[in-house]
């Protein structure tokens, strides 16, 4: 996907119907999440849907990673997630025995 540099771009006017409940519910939504005007609100919808397309085309990258991995792969990740989760409870109580410390 093509990065856009916002302070050179100009604006592109569009022109929409929409059933009266849907002007209504994007006329309600602009004044519930504040925002300055109904250009704005809809460039914030449509920057929402695009990260949200990006974070799924992300996801089924990941799954396919995950899903094509062999056996001994998955069991080699498994065992270095549990060194990570394990490393990471001796932090937190090292972390919880200092500030128990520092409390005396």
């Amino acid at each position: 996907m093509r990065k856009v540099n916002k302070a050179r771009t100009r604006k592109e006017r569009i022109t929409v119907s929409l059933s009266p409940e849907a002007a209504e519910l994007l006329r309600d939504l602009r004044v519930r999440v504040h925002s300055p005007s109904m250009s704005a609100l809809i460039e914030n919808l449509v920057s929402d849907l695009r990260g949200r397309t990006e974070l799924e085309e992300l996801e089924a990258k990941m799954k396919a990673h995950y899903d094509g991995m062999s056996e001994t792969d998955r069991e080699e990740e498994a065992a270095w997630g549990a060194l990570g989760e394990s490393a990471l409870a001796s932090l937190e109580t090292i972390e919880r025995f200092r500030s128990i410390k520092r409390q005396r």
